[in-house]
């Protein structure tokens, strides 16, 4: 299962993926989340106050644009909460190391009623914003929306001289706090994978609603946990590090809810 690469669709949002190509210096983790909003996202465009001076969005009344989405990227803020119902992983690529749920197999989200509702009470923070996007290349962040949900009855993003309008200000807010959520998930992962805390593996899953086959993934390393000595685990668990791996570690039983769902 191939979570990390650049598909055709986004390179026909951002055309400058196409230009630099793999050779680019983009963020595996933000190479991960676009994957994954980009199942959502039906037709994404990045926002322009001077060519969208206009536009009017109407923000969607359920979460049925995640209805094929299988894996989301998590933010440090909801590791440990996510652990309750979904498992929960570590992918590596290119050196960066990263947590991700896994929601759904097969362009099936299963955690996803018939209405648009969700079916558990933990919803993935990097949805609660959509349509809106936020998608970094090196220090810059471009904001996107889905053209999908542009209608009169909607709000306005830009005022009369291109200015934000508040409801706009109160989504780019929301966007650099997930930006900033995502960048401390980032460097907790770094840094418990550099100090050993997490192992490769390999795994497949079969499911009432097909097969999954995740390669190259981290578990935490319960060994090297059990052979640390005091005063180290005294400092994890009161960084809450001790709690987030174990509860990650005892995510996995997770997959027996997509034979119940």
């Amino acid at each position: 299962m191939d979570f990390f690469g650049i598909t055709d669709e986004m390179k026909k949002v951002f055309p400058q993926l196409a230009i630099f190509g793999y050779n680019h210096k983009i963020s595996t983790l933000w190479r991960l989340k676009m994957k994954a909003l980009m199942k959502a996202f039906k037709k994404a465009i990045a926002l322009d106050s001077t060519l969208h001076r206009e536009l009017k969005v109407k923000m969607p009344d359920n979460l049925s644009f995640m209805e094929e989405v299988e894996i989301v990227p998590l933010t440090y803020s909801e590791i440990l909460t996510a652990t309750m119902y979904y498992p929960v992983m570590f992918g590596i690529q290119d050196n960066m190391v990263f947590p991700f749920a896994i929601i759904g197999i097969n362009q099936k989200n299963i955690f996803l009623n018939n209405d648009g509702t969700w079916k558990v009470d933990v919803i993935p923070n990097i949805c609660k914003l959509y349509p809106f996007g936020i998608f970094k290349d090196n220090d810059y962040y471009t904001i996107v929306v889905d053209e999908t949900f542009v209608s009169e009855e909607g709000e306005r993003l830009f005022d009369d001289d291109g200015n934000d309008t508040e409801f706009f200000s109160k989504i780019k807010a929301g966007l650099s706090e997930l930006a900033r959520d995502f960048h401390d998930a980032e460097e907790f992962s770094q840094e418990v994978f550099k100090n050993g805390y997490l192992q490769p593996l390999n795994l497949d899953i079969n499911v009432k609603y097909g097969e999954m086959r995740l390669r190259n993934m981290l578990m935490a390393n319960l060994d090297a946990l059990s052979k640390l000595q005091p005063e180290k685990l005294y400092t994890l668990n009161s960084k809450g590090t001790l709690l987030i791996l174990y509860a990650h570690y005892l995510s996995l039983r997770n997959f027996k809810l997509f034979d119940v769902f």
